[in-house]
Parts: structure tokens; C-alpha cells; sequence
């Protein structure tokens, strides 16, 4: 379809939507909900989520978590939900896009601060080091490099402001239709690529912002359809954006075809929908008819000599090659009972199988503590602990100092592979955490 012809039909469906507002509250918490999952699910969905959308649906709705997938697709799939709904409470301000609300919400999305290859990412703030991409022709792609980032975006963000302020949109200068700015700016705003992680993203949070300010609904951009939207967005530039508006023109008119079906009562869940909801009702009922085996002293006694006391075994071994960095060092563990804390040992482990564990205690920590840098002024202390808690139908083990957990039923285990990574990903952290100290 043209340009002319999507934005005309943009423009009448637009009209039709504010002829029924305001919207009864049930409808429009259904249309806002719906929009907000495929929003969630396609967004993250392109960027490599693994959660399907009936885990995402499960997950956002009522916290229900699926066995076997990472932690940290939970974590953003969290993070981006919490930014969609900061979204909609501002939406209806007198707002202005700054420089610190967009990095408000790539902290939102990205969470905490994490390694990716030789990258440090730290939410909410500008790359500190170049980024690119290859094509799917191998073709390497560069971006704005870190340096240029603050004028760039303070360009980016003063144009985008005199666009979409009311009386300078009276001015033929800033009178583009808000489809084209919109797309003008996702395609800067990728181009700058102004985050080490997160760009796209954010580059969709921002294009929706853009559309909702001015009274239209959100643009989906669906995980099939990524290849036409890297197509459209690779052919798109901030003073050429057609073929960008064009893709997002058709989203944004099936978003608002559903927005006045939810307006009118009707119906706004796909026939696909329901069917997945109902395969997954269905496996959730026959999954019950299997339980997992319940907590008793023989399985954890079992679980601890043959899976976990080993993985304490190469925790505490891997982390003292540490120990020669450090004026002092501590290995100690504490249960529930009392919180009593003694340095770990062979008797500790004893005290646990034989006596703590009959008494009912259902949890205990292993701490190990690092103090004080060799030759370094600063004072220091790193604390990495390992949380092993059990629970009526499973068992729960995490690292505390990265907010990491995964539970497992009494008949499963921690294969050695993921012990090892578990470990590594320590090792790293406390690598950046002293080169961290040591430049101070």
C-alpha cells in the first residue's frame, strides 16, 4: 500500500477511535492489556527471547515461570513490562522527551548491569565503547561511535521536541504527519545505536511513545515480520523514512482495527489465542496427575552428597585462586535455625546431613567473603553467597550477589555443565568488581 493511502486510512480509522471515546474501563483494560502482551512478547521476541507467548502470558499475568529457561529472559521480559506500564501512566501528561527519560527507561528494560562478550552494559547510560552488527551478508555495520553519542541524541531529541510540540506544528517547517516522525526518529535512533545493549528495544518504546502523544495506538512489530521490518528500517533514514512509515503504518492501522473492536465489545482475542490458552490449561491440568516426588531427609541427604556438596566443593575451589589478591578471606556458612555462622569444613557438612537437617532446617547459605585489596587504599569487601533452600515440593538454589536462582523438584539435579557456568559467571564478576576497585 502507498504512503498516501495508509495514512489516510490511519487518519479515518483514528477519527472512528475518538468517535467512541472514552473507552468503557472493562474494554479498555482488556485493549490495553492485549496490546501490552503482544507488545511485550514480539518486542523481546526479536532481541532472542525464548519465552513463548503463552510463557510470557503466564509469566506477566501470574508470575508463573517455565523450567529451562534463563533467568535473564524473565528478568527484561519483567523490566519491559515495567517500562510499558510507566509508559501509559505518562502518556497523557503535558510531556517533554529528555535525555534522562529515555535512559529511565533502557534502566527499566535492561534491569541491572550485565557483560555481554567484552562489553560492560550499564543501564540507563550512553555506550562506552563502539558497537555494529553484521548483516545476514556479513557485511559488518558500525555505529555512532561513543564519543558522538551526546550530540547526536541531543540533536535527535531537539527535533523530535519541535515536532511534536503543538504550536510549532502550525509551522509548515514541523508539520510532518507523526507517522513519519516517528519513523524518522526509530531509524536516527538506530543509526546512533546510543546504548551498548537494548537499542531496538528501546528504538519500538520510543516509536510508540512517539504515536501515542499524538493520539494514535501502538505499532506491534511481530516477530514474523522481521525480516520486512529490517528491510523498511535499512532503507529508512531520518529525512527519508517512507519505507519505515509504510511498515509501521500497516501495525499501527491493525492496532487501531482492534482498538475499535475492543471499543464496540467485540472481540479482540484471535482464534489462535484461545486455542494455545486452552492447550496450555490442558497440560497444566494433566501435568497434576504426575507429582514430583516432596522434600524428605533422605532426598536432600541424597542431593547433598552426590550434586550440591561438590558444586560447594568447586565453588570454594575456583573462588580461592582469588585469595593471594586479598588481605583477608572467609568461608563461612550459616543455617535458618539460628543464623549461626561458622567457618565451612568437612564437620560443617556433617552438621548438616546429620543433625541440622533432622531438626527440620530448610535452608543455608555458604558466604565467600574477600577483604581489602593488596596494595590498594580502598577499602573493599566482596561477599558472594550461595542460598540453597528447600521447600515442600522443590528446592531452590541461588546466587545471591546477582539476584540468579533455579528451582528443581527432589528428582532433578544441577547438571555439572551449569555448575561450571554458574561458577565462571562469578569468577568474571568478581574479575570486573576489582579491576573496578583497583582504578580508583
Amino acid at each position: 500500500m502507498e504512503l498516501g493511502k495508509i495514512i489516510l486510512r490511519l487518519d479515518e480509522l483514528k477519527e472512528e477511535l475518538d468517535g467512541l471515546r472514552p473507552l468503557r474501563e472493562d474494554r479498555l483494560n482488556r485493549l490495553t492489556q492485549k496490546l501490552q502482551l503482544e507488545w511485550n512478547y514480539h518486542s523481546n521476541s526479536i532481541e532472542g527471547n525464548t519465552l513463548s507467548k503463552s510463557e510470557t502470558k503466564s509469566f506477566i499475568l501470574w508470575g508463573v515461570t517455565a523450567k529451562g529457561k534463563p533467568f535473564r529472559d524473565y528478568l527484561e521480559m519483567k523490566g519491559h513490562n515495567d517500562a510499558l506500564h510507566q509508559l501509559y501512566k505518562i502518556i497523557n501528561n503535558d510531556l517533554k522527551i529528555t535525555e534522562s527519560l529515555i535512559q529511565d527507561f533502557h534502566k527499566m528494560i535492561l534491569v541491572e548491569p550485565y557483560t555481554d562478550g567484552d562489553a560492560e552494559i550499564n543501564p540507563g547510560k550512553w555506550k562506552n565503547r563502539p558497537n555494529y552488527l553484521y548483516s545476514p551478508t556479513n557485511e559488518r555495520i558500525d555505529f555512532a561511535p561513543p564519543e558522538d553519542v551526546p550530540r547526536l541524541m541531543n540533536t535527535l531529541i531537539n527535533w523530535l521536541n519541535n515536532h511534536i510540540d503543538p504550536p510549532k506544528r502550525r509551522k509548515k517547517k514541523y508539520d510532518l504527519h507523526p507517522l513519519l516522525i516517528a519513523a524518522g526518529f526509530h531509524t536516527q535512533f538506530i543509526n546512533i545505536h546510543p546504548f551498548g545493549d537494548g537499542n531496538g528495544r528501546m528504538s519500538r518504546i520510543m516509536t510508540n511513545l512517539i504515536l501515542m502523544l499524538c493520539g494514535y495506538v501502538p505499532a506491534i512489530v511481530k516477530l514474523d515480520d522481521r525480516v520486512d521490518y529490517y528491510t523498511a528500517l535499512n532503507t529508512s533514514s531520518l529525512n527519508s523514512p517512507e519505507n519505515l512509515a509504510i511498515f509501521l503504518g500497516q501495525a499501527v492501522i491493525e492496532s487501531l482495527e482492534l482498538a475499535i473492536k475492543a471499543a464496540n465489545g467485540e472481540s479482540i482475542e484471535e482464534e489462535d489465542d484461545i486455542d494455545k490458552e486452552l492447550e496450555l490449561l490442558k497440560q497444566k491440568i494433566k501435568s497434576k496427575g504426575v507429582e514430583a516426588p516432596l522434600k524428605s531427609n533422605e532426598r536432600i541427604s541424597k542431593l547433598l552428597e552426590e550434586n550440591i556438596f561438590p558444586f560447594i566443593d568447586d565453588f570454594i575451589l575456583k573462588l580461592s585462586k582469588f585469595d593471594d589478591l586479598f588481605e583477608s578471606v572467609s568461608k563461612t556458612f550459616f543455617l535458618n535455625e539460628d543464623g549461626r555462622k561458622e567457618q565451612w569444613s568437612e564437620v560443617r557438612k556433617n552438621m548438616i546431613l546429620n543433625f541440622a537437617l533432622k531438626r527440620g532446617a530448610n535452608s543455608f547459605n555458604i558466604n565467600y567473603t574477600f577483604e581489602n585489596i593488596k596494595n590498594n587504599p580502598t577499602t573493599v569487601r566482596f561477599t558472594i553467597s550461595l542460598k540453597f533452600e528447600f521447600r515442600r515440593g522443590d528446592y531452590i538454589i541461588s546466587n545471591i550477589s546477582a539476584n540468579q536462582k533455579k528451582s528443581f523438584n527432589y528428582n532433578q539435579s544441577m547438571s555439572i555443565e551449569e555448575q561450571s557456568s554458574w561458577i565462571k559467571n562469578i569468577q568474571k564478576n568478581l574479575l570486573h568488581r576489582i579491576n573496578f576497585s583497583t582504578k580508583k
